[in-house]
């Protein structure tokens, strides 16, 4: 097993050395949020791994989501209320175009002793204006489609998102 780790190691730091990146290998992202469907809005932070040129992945940090007469804190260490998104992003200089898609889980407790457990699928398109070495600004429309299970309907949401995006390790 730690052979296997050791090799699983060496083979990332080749992957992330080899790959000539124009962008960082960390990236925080704070951003704002609008979401149409349930008119809600919401300010938030995620962290981006860049393994790849064209490839990242998203996970959700923090969000602080308010309107439809509630406020809600998403603090996602938890792993309650948590997304996983990759980011696949066209080589183009300039302005750089990417789709992302991914998963995401909430887990709502209802009652003492019982939970809900709410399954999301999440896409979209976005694009990246570099402002400076190491800083982005994005905007990226795309739409969460919820799945309640038993417990309501399928809800689609649409989301617009503005916000930037910050080297920390390159």
């Amino acid at each position: 097993m730690k052979k296997i780790l050791i090799v699983i190691a060496m083979l990332l730091f080749v992957v992330a050395a080899e790959a000539k990146r124009s962008r960082s290998l960390v990236e925080v992202e704070p951003k704002a949020s609008l979401y149409i469907g349930s008119v809600r809005f919401g300010i938030g932070c995620d962290v981006i791994f860049n393994p790849l040129k064209t490839v990242g992945f998203r996970f959700s940090g923090t969000e602080l989501s308010f309107g439809d007469d509630q406020t809600q804190l998403y603090l996602n260490v938890s792993f309650l209320n948590s997304s996983l998104d990759a980011l696949i992003y066209f080589p183009m200089r300039g302005m750089q175009p990417y789709v992302h898609t991914g998963i995401g889980i909430l887990i709502l407790d209802t009652d003492p002793g019982d939970s809900n457990t709410f399954f999301t699928i999440r896409g979209g398109l976005g694009l990246n204006y570099p402002w400076s070495r190491g800083t982005n600004l994005f905007i990226e429309p795309g739409v969460i489609i919820t799945d309640p299970g038993d417990w309501g309907d399928t809800d689609v949401i649409f989301r617009l998102s503005v916000g930037a995006r910050f080297g920390v390790l390159k």
